[in-house]
């Protein structure tokens, strides 16, 4: 029985040594002064545990020791466990909080470190004065890839490319996702032959083809460059003035350029340009002028197509083509359009007054299918101007439908509802998806002008014409021939049967009290 007492203190003695390590491992973590009280206690205890067996191998055995013996070893029981759950604790979190550190500088999908390593890379190579490019990267037309493949497919295509592109860097380039189908490149050079070669390299990685869902697919991108700290010592400047390189390289059509000063005054222009927009769309400044449509056979206008036109004090007019792209970037082509539904319906309100019933044609943007409002403010429209909905025709481009499909779907589904004509505009000018026509109610399509403009020197421009003429007829859509500039190409395509005709060669396109006149002779031109 005496030996029973001195077992149990021994056996805590050591329990409690090994609680010392974890506390120990504590320390090394955690450099608060608690966990030092802690540590230094739990060795007191081992010196006590050890002080209190020899007390009890000398002294003389007295029962009451078998009742304190067993507190000493559930206590060091006690401190093991509370110092290991500790540990465990505080490794977990410390796992959790590199974790999170990680996440907040990596890309979840590719694992590329993301903008804000970037911009920390930045700030910290420009403190040490180390000279290095930034290199902006947009892929050119992957979103036709995604739309066609599904996003989960165009994922994998975008791994795919930064595993390759990591691969084919040079090992001191950054290689960085910014989201998208954006990437950037960090690169730290002596020598500007250096940026040179890491673009061959990059070029190299992505000229390869890619494999997606059994279909292979090129992709092609334009990068944009500019150098710290010749061209900029701010990490808001350079971070602009490579954006406006690539800017330029995909407008240009080239697969990368250095950034120049010369491309500033473009950039504040193109803000000027906004700001000039946004109080036109105030002050409703835009105007419409209306271009008919033909029946050759019938001799009579058909339809007439909104057109907006931008009028300037001078008297001069802003071509849509610069000021149309400029205002779907910065978010204003939906007010456009809108001002431009406004004035169609309320124009046709008063020809319907005064007894005419042309048909108009409108067109609507990608940004407007993606409008959550655009079908319920033209239906708003419909009520308050009275206006007979089989009378409009909207022009969508096959672009626009491709852009985000099941969006384009939904909302020409709603249109078709509402009594509207869907007409497929600029048909063959891209990506050309037969399937809309069958899952969509079109009732009109759109020959794109460039067949017409190059049928002198294509041969095989008016077969495609008068195939799609056909193909028109017989799912029941009319077809519209457009770009007519000469006597030849109307004499030519009026032998199709059955289509209507539109081009400068015909009719300018007119303001409104001068097409007026012409519904009154309810012909315009003869054509033979």
């Amino acid at each position: 029985m005496q030996n029973i007492a001195p077992l149990l203190v021994i056996l805590g003695t050591v329990v409690m040594i090994h609680a010392i390590r974890p506390t120990l491992s504590i320390c090394k973590k955690d450099q608060r002064i608690g966990w030092r009280i802690v540590a230094v206690m739990t060795s007191l205890f081992v010196l006590a545990y050890c002080c209190y067996t020899y007390f009890l191998i000398k002294l003389p055995f007295d029962h009451i020791e078998l009742l304190i013996a067993p507190v000493f070893l559930f206590g060091s029981f006690y401190v093991h466990l509370i110092t290991n759950l500790s540990l465990r604790s505080i490794n977990k979190y410390q796992q959790a909080a590199v974790k999170e550190h990680y996440c907040g500088l990596h890309d979840a999908l590719t694992g590329l470190k993301n903008r804000k390593f970037m911009l920390q890379s930045m700030k910290s190579k420009m403190t040490d004065a180390c000279p290095f490019a930034l290199m902006l990267l947009d892929l050119d037309k992957f979103k036709p890839i995604n739309d066609a493949f599904g996003h989960l497919a165009g994922d994998a295509l975008l791994k795919a490319l930064a595993t390759r592109m990591l691969a084919n860097l040079p090992s001191k380039a950054e290689l960085i996702r910014l989201g998208g189908d954006e990437f950037a490149i960090i690169l730290p050079y002596a020598d500007a032959q250096e940026i040179d070669n890491c673009i061959k390299q990059l070029q190299n990685s992505i000229r390869h083809k890619f494999l997606v869902r059994g279909t292979v697919v090129h992709v092609d991108m334009s990068i944009g460059i500019a150098c710290y700290p010749s061209q900029s010592t701010s990490i808001t400047e350079l971070i602009k003035c490579a954006d406006l390189a690539m800017y330029e390289a995909k407008k240009s059509h080239y697969s990368f350029c250095y950034y120049s000063a010369s491309y500033q005054p473009s950039s504040k222009q193109h803000m000027q340009l906004i700001d000039k927009i946004r109080n036109a769309i105030e002050k409703e400044e835009f105007s419409l002028h209306f271009q008919p449509i033909y029946i050759p056979g019938a001799k009579e206008i058909y339809s007439v197509e909104a057109l907006i036109r931008w009028q300037q004090p001078d008297g001069r007019y802003i071509s849509p083509s610069l000021f149309i792209p400029v205002a779907e970037k910065a978010g204003l082509v939906s007010a456009i359009s809108k001002l431009v539904i406004h004035q169609s319906f309320q124009q046709l309100s008063r020809w319907q007054e005064q007894g005419f019933s042309p048909r108009l044609q409108l067109n609507l943007s990608a940004h407007d299918l993606g409008d959550n409002q655009l079908v319920e403010y033209i239906q708003a429209r419909l009520e308050r101007f009275d206006v007979d909905p089989g009378l409009v025709v909207l022009e969508i481009t096959e672009s626009a439908m491709m852009r985000d499909i099941q969006t384009a779907k939904a909302t020409m589904t709603s249109l078709y509802k509402l009594g509207l004509t869907l007409c497929v505009d600029d048909f063959g000018a891209g990506y050309t998806c037969l399937t809309m026509l069958s899952d969509l109610p079109i009732k009109q399509i759109k020959i794109d002008s460039r067949y017409v403009i190059e049928m002198s020197r294509k041969n095989n421009n008016f077969q495609i014409i008068s195939s799609v003429a056909f193909l028109a007829k017989n799912i029941g859509a009319e077809v519209v021939i457009e770009g007519i500039e000469n006597e030849g190409q109307l004499k030519r395509l009026s032998s199709i049967p059955n289509a209507l005709l539109q081009g400068h060669f015909l009719c300018e396109p007119m303001c409104a009290r001068d097409i007026e006149a012409h519904l009154q002779r309810e012909q315009l031109l003869y054509i033979d």
